[in-house]
């Protein structure tokens, strides 16, 4: 990849998930590894969903998707499809493609930081 170097609150922020899963790594590290295990086909339908002009399915998705990633404070995701589906939700697709690819990234650095967590 081609990012600059992540710091991880930048991506995820681990000390609220953690709070929020009551000090369970096990469980934060397994509801990470279910949505990066999903992501990348819900982030294909949302693709397919902007193409075919399926406004009600994008925002659909987009919210799921948000809900997903707000459960680990994956700040920066939970932003771009929030902005997606507040988009979606107002009828209207213009710029949808920027924000999926956005979210796309968002997902790449997620990925690249579970990478690096020392999960004990």
């Amino acid at each position: 990849m081609t990012y600059e170097t992540l710091a991880v609150d930048s991506v995820l922020d681990l000390a609220e998930a953690m709070t929020n899963m009551d000090g369970d790594a096990e469980l934060l590290q397994e509801i990470v590894e279910i949505f990066q295990e999903t992501a990348q086909a819900q982030l294909d339908t949302l693709q397919q969903c902007i193409e075919t002009q399926d406004a009600n399915q994008v925002a659909i998705l987009a919210h799921a998707m948000k809900g997903g990633s707000s459960n680990f404070c994956a700040r920066k995701f939970v932003a771009s499809a929030l902005k997606l589906e507040t988009q979606a939700k107002a009828g209207s697709l213009e710029g949808a493609e920027e924000m999926l690819a956005q979210m796309r990234i968002d997902n790449d650095e997620i990925a690249e930081v579970v990478r690096v967590i020392n999960w004990e």
